[in-house]
Order: structure tokens, then C-alpha cells, then sequence
């Protein structure tokens, strides 16, 4: 068997107002890039599922971690804007196939949304079957970022997912890895039908339920929500653990959002 240890980590955009470089806020990127170059290797990371990533952070995150691949390409029709990337060690992993869909009624389509109540901005599933050189073992990771406006484009979108797993498995079986920011409480809609999933063998569970909220906004004392999820069929290694990268620096964290993860054995 073997460990690996997989986040998900809402890296805030580098491109509003409120994160953005040239905004002036004290929490922009430029100055949390530093904080995460010196907090990130600790938690020794195999695989990192990103969100809201701009081309300029992918970019940082490929000349600031050499030891690792950066996967996955913009969610706007010409491949640019936001992005999903999948970060895994090169040392570790083979990547033997990748792909990335738009969470619409056309998922191979660039740039596409649902025509429901989805907000302006398209959603993708980066999706990447891994091996494991240390035991030869296969596995598939997806990494989302669910709709942040509307609760029938939230469940159009997870639907997307699903059923590409189901299709996934069927064609080639393996255990699977669901990472992202679902916009969605342990509650709600689509978090229940996660759980309740069977088409990729055994069902899929929360292996970050124990690491609590994970959205603070810049403010844990008053906001405290749990979006941010690690999902699998894979066991918990041994000893089961749960992380949660919740460091500060001069009161400022790595995200708006605490990355989390957890140790799987596969």
C-alpha cells in the first residue's frame, strides 16, 4: 500500500478587486504567494485539486514548484481566465491520460454554461488517471468548481461529473478522487448526491468531514462554511488523518478559503 496525501485549495483569484495584485489589499496575491511558498511544503502535498486559478498563478505555481506537474488549461472558450489545475509530484505519479470538460449541455465544448440560472462565468472538470510508480496502482482524479449563483446549475454540473465517472469506470475501472469547491454545505443537495453516487464501485466519502468549515472570507471568527471537499472510495492511510492549512502569517491566511486534505491509502 501507499500514502498519498490530496488537497483541495480555493487559491483566491488574482484578478478582482478584492485579491487582485494592484488592489492595494493587503490580502492580494502578490502578498499571499509568498505565504504559500513558505506554509504549502510542510503539509507535504502529493496531489493539490486548485481553484480559481488565473493563468499568472498557474504559471507561479510551475516556476515556484518544480518538483511537481501542473495540469489543466483555462475555463473560457480560448483556454484562458480561471482554471482547475490538478498539481501532482512528479516523483510519484505517471500521468497516463488527461482530460477537461465544461460542465454544460455541450461538455466538450470551450467555454460553454448551462442556460439555467448558472452565473455568467463557465465551470470545468479537470480530470487525470494517475499511476503510482511506488506501487503500479491506477487511479482517477477530478477537481471541480461548482456555481456560486444558481442551486439547478449547481446539480446540472455535479450531474456532468457524475455521469462522466460512471462512463469513466466503465470503460476503464479504478479508484476515484473528487476535489474541488462545491459552493454547497454538507446539507445540501448536491453534496447528498455525491455521497449517494455508485457508479464508480464503492461509494464515494467525505474525507474531509472531520476538518470542519473551510470558506472563512478573510474573517473565521464570523464566517465559518464548509464548501471545500476531498471525496473518495479509497480507505483513509493509517493512521486516518485530516488536514486543514489553516497557518497565518500577520493575520493573513494563504486563501479566503482554508485548503483541506486528507491521507488515502491505495
Amino acid at each position: 500500500m501507499s500514502k498519498i496525501r490530496v488537497f483541495s485549495f480555493n487559491i483566491w483569484t488574482d484578478g478582482r478587486a478584492d485579491g487582485g495584485a494592484s488592489s492595494g489589499n493587503p490580502r492580494c496575491f502578490a502578498v499571499r504567494r509568498e505565504i504559500i511558498k513558505e506554509k504549502l511544503p510542510a503539509y507535504e502535498a502529493d496531489i493539490i485539486g486548485f481553484q480559481e486559478t488565473m493563468p499568472a498563478q498557474r504559471q507561479w505555481l510551475i516556476d515556484n514548484f518544480p518538483d511537481y506537474q501542473v495540469c489543466g488549461l483555462g475555463r473560457d472558450a480560448n483556454l484562458l481566465g480561471e482554471s482547475n489545475v490538478i498539481m501532482f509530484r512528479k516523483d510519484k505519479f505517471d500521468l497516463l491520460d488527461l482530460n477537461m470538460f465544461w460542465l454544460s449541455d455541450t461538455p466538450g465544448i470551450p467555454g460553454t454554461r448551462f442556460v439555467t440560472d448558472q452565473s455568467d462565468c463557465p465551470r470545468i472538470c479537470v480530470a487525470a488517471t494517475l499511476r503510482c510508480k511506488e506501487n503500479g496502482k491506477l487511479f482517477r482524479h477530478y477537481n471541480t468548481h461548482l456555481d456560486h449563483v444558481g442551486p439547478i446549475a449547481q446539480a446540472q454540473g455535479i450531474t456532468v461529473i457524475l455521469n462522466r465517472m460512471a462512463e469513466d469506470y466503465k470503460k476503464w475501472p479504478m479508484p476515484v478522487i473528487l476535489t474541488g469547491d462545491m459552493n454547497a454545505t454538507p446539507d445540501s443537495p448536491v453534496i447528498k448526491t455525491i455521497l449517494k453516487f455508485t457508479g464508480a464501485g464503492e461509494k464515494l466519502a467525505d474525507m474531509t468531514e472531520p476538518a470542519g468549515f473551510t470558506f472563512h472570507n478573510n474573517n473565521p471568527e464570523k464566517v465559518q462554511i464548509k464548501i471545500d471537499y476531498v471525496f473518495s472510495n479509497l480507505p483513509y492511510a493509517e493512521p486516518a488523518r485530516t488536514m486543514k492549512m489553516d497557518d497565518e502569517v500577520n493575520g493573513i491566511t494563504v486563501s479566503d478559503h482554508y485548503p483541506v486534505g486528507a491521507a488515502l491509502e491505495l
